[in-house]
């Protein structure tokens, strides 16, 4: 079938033409050495990606700027990884999200009232994540009860925070932001960092409960404004999307984000499913305002808003629609993760840069979340220990040396992430041997210096290595 590539990449987004492809050759995977001559160097001597060095140096978190949206409208970017946004009212500052700490939130108020030298009057959370700012936003204005506006959820995310696996998150967590690696040489945690504070009092989050649990589609006037509630999913189930429509404004924490959204996080998370993200998104496009404003990224406005908020939800029905079209095929987690590439005008769009998290994590997120771990391999109902299967594959191989000469080779051939297995079964057999960790440290390090994923993949893999070598616990 002959047509014209616009066409076709919006009739494959949709999933109403196939669009499977082969599996992608070993030169085109960072895994396979496809991105050895991409190697940079950041500031603190990190080695990363070229293009993740880019993305870190020139997105909304690489340096704090305030932007005047439009009449009356502030956001605050680049401070720490969340958006601050202000809307002045009658009396005071409206705030949209307020940061993750009682010092973050001090900070960002004293950047908005060199702009707007007002208090706040009252607090709007997008989600659970970024309240922890709210004690120092109240602060500013002691002689006033200010009311806080969010979604019923919220109360709910919040006494979780505890949970039965907190211990786990909290490891895994660590691991993903890069908190255990070195702050400077090859090695360093490089990417968008939270602020941090010397004193106690600072650091401390400052969440305050939730006053006025908003409606679905609940109109509120607040301080002079009306604003519109609606109910959106992203990484979380309590998020907002706010019309604001005398500013012809909406802020929302949806899955655009400024990069490509993680709808499965290697901290461990349930099941994201992009169903109801998608639904958001078009919630927001079909608001149709000029100003769109959210809890990440850059404010954007007119034709560019609605072109990144209809990328975002492309996207993501692409990812869904064609994992389910392979699950249906019979195809594997493995072989889903191989074949599934996002349309050209998907993967290059700048706002859908996978920075955060590779792609191949959201297939493989769709086939658990949907079926769960079983993908018909017999073999693995009832599988042997891990110990044992490399021992009887070091058996069989001739002994750990021939296994290792067999790593070493792929590693020579650039097939980094063959040899990162064959070590790691040396490794499982004979887990004192040294030189199979060290071969497995190195795999592990050429592919994070390689990965556009720089937040969580590098990170995950330089933590690894780092282990291995005895470097850290």
């Amino acid at each position: 079938m002959n047509m014209n590539k616009h066409i076709k990449a919006a009739l494959v987004t949709a999933g109403l033409i196939s669009c499977l492809p082969a599996m992608a050759t070993d030169s085109e995977l960072f895994y396979r050495g496809g991105a050895d001559d991409k190697i940079a160097t950041a500031a603190n001597g990190a080695k990363v990606h070229e293009d993740y060095n880019k993305f870190i140096n020139s997105g909304s978190w690489a340096k704090t700027e305030t932007h005047h949206v439009t009449d009356g409208v502030w956001t605050v970017t680049g401070y720490s990884i969340s958006n601050y946004t202000f809307i002045e009212g009658k009396t005071g500052l409206i705030a949209f999200d307020t940061g993750s700490s009682i010092g973050m939130g001090k900070t960002a108020l004293e950047i908005i009232q060199k702009k707007v030298n007002k208090p706040i009057s009252a607090i709007i959370y997008s989600h659970f994540h970024y309240t922890g700012g709210a004690k120092a936003y109240t602060a500013s204005n002691p002689d006033i009860k200010i009311e806080i506006y969010g979604h019923p959820g919220i109360k709910g995310n919040m006494a979780g925070q505890g949970s039965t696996f907190r211990t786990m998150q909290n490891r895994r967590v660590g691991i993903q932001l890069g908190l255990y690696l070195p702050h400077e040489g090859p090695d360093a945690n490089y990417g968008p960092a939270e602020p941090q504070f010397k004193d106690p009092a600072l650091s401390a989050h400052g969440h305050l409960p939730v006053t006025y649990e908003v409606k679905d589609g609940e109109a509120v006037t607040i301080d002079g404004i009306e604003f519109i509630f609606h109910y959106a999913v992203s990484d979380t189930e309590d998020s907002l999307i706010v019309d604001v429509p005398s500013k012809d404004l909406v802020l929302h924490n949806t899955a655009s984000a400024g990069m490509l959204f993680s709808l499965y996080t290697l901290r461990g998370s349930d099941y994201r499913t992009p169903v109801p993200m998608i639904a958001s998104l078009d919630k927001v496009r079909n608001l149709n305002r000029k100003y769109v404003v959210g809890a990440h990224g850059y404010p954007e406005e007119g034709k560019k808003a609605h072109e990144t908020l209809t990328a975002h939800r492309d996207a993501y029905a692409f990812i869904y629609n064609q994992s389910v079209r392979a699950i249906n095929m019979g195809k594997t987690p493995d072989e889903m993760a191989a074949t599934i590439r996002l349309p050209e005008h998907l993967d290059q769009y700048p706002e859908l840069f996978p920075g955060y998290i590779d792609n191949e994590y959201n297939i493989r997120g769709q086939y658990r979340g949907i079926l769960g771990w079983f993908d018909e391999d017999i073999s693995e109902l009832h599988p042997p220990m891990r110990s044992e299967l490399a021992k009887e594959l070091l058996e069989v191989s001739g002994g750990a040396d021939k296994l290792m000469a067999a790593a070493k080779k792929a590693f020579a051939d650039k097939k980094y992430n063959l040899s990162v297995k064959l070590y790691s079964i040396v490794v499982d057999g004979e887990p004192k041997n040294k030189t199979a960790k060290q071969g497995m440290a190195d795999g592990l390090r050429q592919m994070a210096y390689t990965t556009r994923a720089g937040i969580q993949t590098r990170s995950y893999l330089l933590t690894h290595a780092l282990h291995l070598e005895g470097k850290l616990d």
